[in-house]
């Protein structure tokens, strides 16, 4: 939150200035209004202070290519532009991308936000103040909006309307803003919401699931095209040594930047696992399966201790990784040594996950609420969660359709390099015995290749087919990376000494 006051401190300062604006985006009236009331800011002063970033990283390229290459001034100018357009466009994206992140973390609530109110309005009494009951139900989330929530609350005390309050606001979430304008409609009666419309993370995913084959594909060229490229620079000497080791950690960070835009799953969809961890994923069953057997229990009108209790004695053998914690938090209800409500806070705190602490702090809201009705709530949770998982399903099955691509790609990418790297310290003699304009010719190494020169572009060319495989095996959410890592590196190796040896026979 600092950082983002910081920015927008950074931002205003050239609000009274008469400079031009680099827009990337065409904000909507709505996004235009979250501006003002999220952040105190107008777009256009975030337009002129990108175009500052613009104008700034233009000229520092520029001044760093002109002494460290050799590189035609044309070019030097084309990507200066090209990496000043991509610094000041993530610098104007940082509040759009905040409020799209705050977005999907209340999208990500809003299922379990309904259940929870839906509880409420079951239980209440038909003349209840269920706006009053709303708003202090959003106060007690630990979520963006719960501050503004506050706010209001106090706003009513002081005499205010709720329903105007809550009228007049507007969150970062449309689904949240729709939602209350359809409790408003309803006046707050009771409606039923079990029947969950596909929410906008959802539509989200759907569309992630449809690109996720063209954005690897994007990938693939920048991952296969850096390490080659990097070769026929060096071939043509178009880069000198300082150049090329500044190239490492530039590709680091562009990969790494392309790997979280295209193919990273940021979803915030509670019944995702992300990267497809085998042990995660058992886990979430496991915990699902006990949820099921809680909610099942439940039905029998029984006390939520003892279903519980019934439900762990019940799935104890087909549980696993979730035993000791469960055990542990089991032993204490035995004893009458915690509540209900104090061992569901333990088994939050023992799982250390927001998926866990999101779904344990609604069932115990659920069951202060009223222990009567929590079972058809919590299997209304495990629904949406099924929703989820079979979304997750097919994401796994194209990432595997990927695989062998994948895995073809790491092993070719070393063979190509190594091949056409083996042929620098011939290519270097050849160029210095040949001049093709009559002129002399200009080199960027000063002597011919030493040995102190070929350690340093073996040992980048190993780095970037590192990262790259790393990146690559990343998309197929492996595990044991540095096996395949090092056979990849082994080959390049084994490919340059063969095409270094078998061209340097033939002088």
């Amino acid at each position: 939150m600092k950082n983002i006051e910081k920015y927008v401190e950074f931002c205003l300062k050239f609000h009274k200035y008469k400079i031009p604006k680099l827009r990337f985006k065409e904000l909507d009236e709505r996004r235009q209004d979250l501006y003002r009331i999220l952040y105190n800011i107008n777009e256009t002063d975030v337009n002129k202070a990108s175009f500052v970033i613009f104008i700034s990283s233009f000229f520092i390229s520029i001044t760093i290519s002109i002494f460290l290459t050799s590189i035609d001034y044309f070019i030097i100018i084309l990507y200066s532009i090209t990496l000043s357009m991509i610094f000041s466009y993530k610098f104007n994206s940082i509040l759009y991308n905040d409020i799209s992140k705050k977005e999907s973390q209340l999208n990500s609530v809003l299922y379990l936000i309904k259940i929870d109110f839906s509880l409420i309005q079951k239980t209440n009494k038909e003349n209840s103040e269920n706006c009053i009951h709303f708003i202090e139900l959003i106060k007690s989330y630990k979520i963006s909006i719960s501050d503004y929530f506050e706010t209001i609350f106090r706003k009513i005390h002081e005499g205010k309307n709720p329903e105007k309050e809550l009228f007049e606001l507007k969150t970062p979430s449309l689904d949240f803003d729709n939602y209350i304008k359809s409790l408003l409609i309803n006046n707050f009666n009771f409606y039923d919401y079990s029947n969950f419309n596909e929410n906008t993370l959802e539509k989200q995913f759907k569309i992630y699931l449809r690109q996720i084959q063209s954005k690897i594909s994007i990938l693939f060229f920048v991952g296969l095209f850096f390490p080659i490229g990097i070769c026929f620079l060096i071939l043509f000497q178009i880069i000198n040594i300082i150049f090329l080791i500044s190239f490492i950690p530039f590709y680091i960070i562009s990969i790494n930047q392309l790997f979280k835009k295209f193919i990273k799953n940021q979803s915030y969809l509670i019944g995702l696992i992300n990267d497809f961890s085998s042990h995660e994923r058992k886990k979430f069953e496991e915990f699902t399966l006990f949820l099921r057997g809680f909610a099942t229990n439940l039905r029998s009108n029984i006390s939520p201790e003892k279903a519980l209790l019934k439900s762990y004695n019940q799935n104890k053998n087909l549980i696993t990784i979730l035993k000791k914690p469960l055990r542990h938090q089991i032993s204490y209800l035995l004893n009458f040594s915690c509540s209900i409500s104090e061992i569901l806070y333990n088994l939050r705190a023992e799982l250390k996950s927001l998926r866990y602490s999101i779904i344990l702090d609604a069932i115990k809201k659920y069951i202060e609420r009223s222990a009567y009705f929590t079972s058809d709530k919590i299997l209304e949770i495990l629904t949406i969660i099924n929703k989820h998982q079979k979304l997750e399903r097919k994401l796994e099955v194209l990432l595997k359709g990927e695989k062998f691509k994948i895995l073809f790609f790491i092993f070719l990418l070393p063979i190509v390099t190594g091949s056409i790297s083996g042929l620098f310290p011939i290519f270097n003699i050849i160029i210095r015995n040949i001049d093709l304009t009559g002129n002399e010719v200009l080199l960027l190494f000063e002597n011919s290749l030493n040995l102190y020169d070929m350690i340093i572009i073996i040992v980048v060319l190993i780095s970037s087919i590192s990262i790259t495989s790393y990146y690559f095996l990343k998309i197929l959410c492996y595990t044991r990376k540095f096996p395949i890592i090092l056979v990849s590196d082994t080959l390049f190796l084994l490919t340059f000494l063969i095409s270094f040896i078998n061209i340097s026979s033939f002088f």
